[in-house]
């Protein structure tokens, strides 16, 4: 029975490709040294954070209430829909 079966192609390894130049810049980033005190994404590099925050209403000229959905995100990850920790895990003691 196995001989009446059609022979399924052979996988084959594929060598990765040269990176474009927006990742190119990327991996430059993430190489530099980073300022003591500085928190940047170990995915693409960026700097800059992001908190999301629903349900916020302004009371007094000041913004109160609302439910903190994803806090110190990368925002330029956000941005291709991926959510990043900038922040490293605490450790229990």
């Amino acid at each position: 029975m196995a001989a009446d079966k059609p022979a399924r192609p052979s996988l084959r390894v594929v060598p990765p490709a040269e990176p474009d130049p927006a990742e190119q810049v990327r991996q430059r980033v993430r190489k530099m040294a980073r300022p003591d005190g500085i928190v940047q994404c170990n995915r693409c590099g960026s700097r800059t954070l992001l908190t999301l925050v629903n349900g916020v209403f302004i009371e007094n000229g000041r913004k109160t209430g609302g439910t903190v959905i994803e806090k110190d995100i990368c925002a330029d990850c956000y941005k291709r829909g991926i959510i990043t920790s900038m922040l490293p895990a605490l450790k229990p003691i």
